[in-house]
């Protein structure tokens, strides 16, 4: 489990409990998120977070970034008179939600899909794409109204660019020689 001099993991899920307790947040929320805190404790899950320099981390908040810039877009040209003002503040609003999405429910599912279809070379790309696209769907029996439309295409984004790195950093990573 946790070793050594690791007072700033321990600080840093001490706060996030804290923050987690104390919210205003569903209680189905405040438990997965409280899971989620959990999980960095075992040495396994963090390998897995941040092997490859982050690469998932980066992959979450790429697919966040780019939903967003997506979703602007496509609003953008549907109705193409733009306020500075106030379209900046829905940008930001989108992306900061986004960012909560990918991070606490995409990373783990992306740990989970990882883990799972490690075990299946085969059919490897398949099992990831449908965990991932799957779990997209699930959340629409969280809100069957509402946002899992975005969550499905979130899913879709994030699975896209984790093997397109996954294929970067196998191909080009401190292991392999570059391609000339």
């Amino acid at each position: 489990m946790i070793k050594g001099n690791s007072y700033i993991l321990v600080f840093s899920m001490a706060v996030l409990f804290t923050i987690i307790l104390v919210s205003t947040t569903p209680i189905i929320i405040k438990t997965l998120l409280a899971f989620i805190t959990i999980a960095f404790v075992f040495p396994v899950i963090r390998k897995f977070l941040f092997k490859d320099k982050f690469r998932k981390i980066k992959v979450a908040f790429y697919s966040s970034v780019i939903f967003t810039i997506g979703l602007f877009l496509v609003s953008f040209f549907e109705e193409p008179s733009f306020k500075l003002d106030g379209d900046l503040l829905i940008i930001m609003v989108v992306l900061f939600y986004s960012l909560i999405g990918n991070f606490f429910y995409g990373l783990p599912v992306s740990l989970i899909s990882e883990f799972i279809s490690m075990k299946f070379s085969n059919i490897r790309f398949w099992l990831s794409g449908f965990i991932h696209i799957g779990f997209g769907l699930a959340t629409y029996f969280i809100d069957p109204g509402g946002f899992f439309i975005f969550a499905v295409i979130c899913s879709i984004i994030f699975f896209a660019l984790d093997e397109i790195t996954k294929l970067y950093s196998t191909s080009y990573g401190p292991n392999q020689e570059t391609k000339k």
